[in-house]
């Protein structure tokens, strides 16, 4: 019987591990995913209920605390990371600069105060997808007639943003992107050996 048991054991920790390796690439597809406003929504709630099943599979097959602590330290920078990484990325080499109106501004009330908007149109008339500045690069009602130069994709991607935008250092922020995912997958693949070797008695 303990022989048994040992072996459908070891065969439910790598039946749940197998599935646990798909989980990074998922978590990452979907963060960039989210790069686009259109999908932001989606991608992170998506992506949270696979960063969520990635270390609940983890930790049914190794209950191990410091490989679920770094499975939520790198599942978070695997949700939260690419997505903006990816736009800073377009913008730095293939973003164009174009001059816009403010055409209307939308107001929320946030936890510190209200919040704003900048609903945007091309001076030159055409067309503008993702047409919006957020809290941070919009001011307010006052805006409103004004024009300023921002960023645009060219493929309509990802959402404009202020033409003054730094983004120096983004080059070495995307190489860290497959390190994170690298690291994930170990991880993943920790907790397969640590559960094999808990059920096998190795």
């Amino acid at each position: 019987m303990p022989r048994t048991a040992t072996a459908t054991s070891s065969r439910q920790v790598r039946r749940l591990t197998a599935i646990a390796f798909l989980g990074p690439p998922v978590i990452v597809g979907l963060s960039l995913l989210a790069a686009n406003p259109d999908w932001s929504v989606l991608g992170l709630v998506l992506g949270t209920f696979a960063l969520i099943a990635t270390l609940s599979l983890m930790i049914i097959a190794a209950p191990n605390g410091w490989l679920i602590v770094g499975g939520v330290i790198v599942g978070i920078a695997a949700l939260s990371g690419p997505g903006p990484v990816l736009q800073a990325e377009v913008m730095a080499h293939q973003g164009q600069r174009v001059e816009v109106r403010v055409t209307s501004v939308k107001t929320y009330q946030g936890r510190n105060g209200p919040e704003y908007t900048c609903l945007l149109a091309r001076v030159d008339g055409k067309p503008l997808k993702h047409a919006e500045l957020d809290n941070d690069s919009c001011d307010g009602p006052m805006e409103v007639g004004q024009t300023e130069d921002v960023l645009v994709d060219p493929h309509g991607w990802t959402a404009p943003e202020p033409a003054e935008t730094d983004y120096s250092g983004i080059d070495i922020a995307a190489w860290a992107l497959p390190v994170v995912l690298v690291l994930f997958e170990l991880l993943v693949w920790l907790s397969r050996r640590v559960g094999l070797r808990r059920f096998e008695g190795r």
